[in-house]
Order: C-alpha cells, then structure tokens, then sequence
C-alpha cells in the first residue's frame, strides 16, 4: 500500500493492497530497487526492502496490509474533498517516519482465509448488502469462537496454517466489532482464550510461522496491541481482558 496514506491508521483487504501497490502497478516506485541506493529517499528505499522481501518469498505473495500508517502533517489542517486528487510529496518522509510504518505481508494463503472468516464470522449474513447487527450477533461470535478454536484451528497442522488462520479470524472480529459493545456478558473468558492462542503462537520463530522478522512479525504485534485497546475499552461486563503477551 505504498505510498502510505497520511491517514492514522488504515486497514485494508490484502487483494485491494495488491492491486493499488505502486511495486505491483508499474508506478515510479516498481523500480526504487533498481537505481542507485544512495540517492533513494527513506521512502523508496523502505518498500524497496519490502518489495524485496515479498518477491524472496517461497509461497505466492499478493502484497501487503497496512495496520499503522502515518498521521497527518501537523502544519497542515486541509483537507481534501472528494473531487481533489492530492498526492503527497513522499521524498519528505524521514527515515524516522517511515520506521513506524507497520505491515502484515499477504500471502494468497492469509488472502484465501481473510475471505473465509469473514464468512464464517458472519454466518448467514456474510453475503448481504446490508449488515445487520444486534445482541444476537455477540451469542454468534461466542459460540462460533469455540468451534473455531476447537475444531477449525485444532485440525490446521502447520503452525504457518495456523498463523494464517488466527490472523484473519482475529482481523474479522475487529472488523466487525459490535459483539463487544452490545452483549449479555460471558465474553471475558472467549477474549482470553483468544489471547493465550495468540500467546503460545507467538512463541514459535518466524520461519515456524512464515512471517518475516522485518514487516509481518511487528505488523502483527501492532495489530493485536489494536484489538487489545479496542476490546479492553468496550463497557463490557465483566470487564474484557486480552494478555497476549
């Protein structure tokens, strides 16, 4: 998803990241890797290193998915409607700036089970126009989370299977969030469940779960520290705890 947006934080579906990349699209930063590196900016040289990385990959990758983008310029309070088609000068970016990027890298594996969560997620509303939610939906999220957890994710045999399929069960509940603000309660002990799988995954090394150490291992990690805000802040009774770490 290079250029970042100056937008906070932004999440989007990896074959969206795919399709706008300027390294999968032809655009000037295809070829950030290919001229002299002394005269790259931050920003080039940094999606040079992660186009680098993606194309080293043994598994098709698609792109990637950005978790933490950077804010908006301070000295700047314009906003662009929209009908304007403003690009940002990305040659002032700081090494400094560019470092607190954070990514996953999308495989077509993570891809396929981004949309397969999100599917099962939402069960028999996963194909309508309209989405819509209640407290039934939190007794849906609650019960379906044990039969992820005991069948789906039990039955997945490599830890890189697993990794993939945590990721994009955990990336839907967020997506679709209202189970934490509108229930009956009992969710503290699904939250931390899902918090010791995170927990004893982590503890594998990269290559156990075919992440890279560079982008998708801190991309990760900020993903979950955002889920971990967003659940510990709902007005849930009991009170939501997720200790992954």
């Amino acid at each position: 998803i290079g250029p970042p947006s100056s937008t906070d934080t932004i999440e989007t579906m990896p074959k969206r990241a795919a399709e706008t990349s300027p390294t999968r699209n032809g655009g000037d930063d295809a070829n950030a890797g290919t001229g002299n590196k002394k005269d790259q900016s931050p920003h080039d040289a940094y999606f040079a290193r992660q186009q680098a990385i993606l194309d080293s990959q043994p598994i098709e990758m698609l792109g990637q998915m950005l978790i933490k983008g950077l804010p908006h310029s301070e000295d700047s309070d314009h906003e662009p409607d929209d009908s304007e088609s403003e690009e940002e000068d990305t040659s002032k970016f700081t090494e400094e700036q560019m470092s607190t990027l954070r990514f996953v890298l999308i495989s077509q594996s993570r891809a396929d089970k981004l949309d397969a969560m999100r599917d099962f997620v939402l069960g028999d509303q996963a194909n309508h126009t309209f989405l819509m939610f209640n407290t039934s939906f939190s007794y849906a999220i609650h019960n379906g989370f044990y039969d992820f957890k005991n069948r789906l994710y039990a039955k997945t045999k490599t830890f890189a299977e697993k990794f993939d399929l945590l990721f994009a069960y955990t990336y839907n509940l967020k997506e679709y969030d209202v189970w934490m603000h509108d229930n009956e309660g009992d969710m503290d002990r699904m939250v931390g469940d899902l918090a010791k799988m995170w927990k004893n995954l982590l503890k594998k090394d990269d290559a156990t779960l075919g992440i890279d150490p560079e982008f998708t291992r801190p991309g990760i990690l900020e993903f979950l520290e955002r889920f971990k805000k967003a659940v510990e802040q709902s007005e849930t009774e009991p009170p939501l705890e997720f200790v992954y770490q």
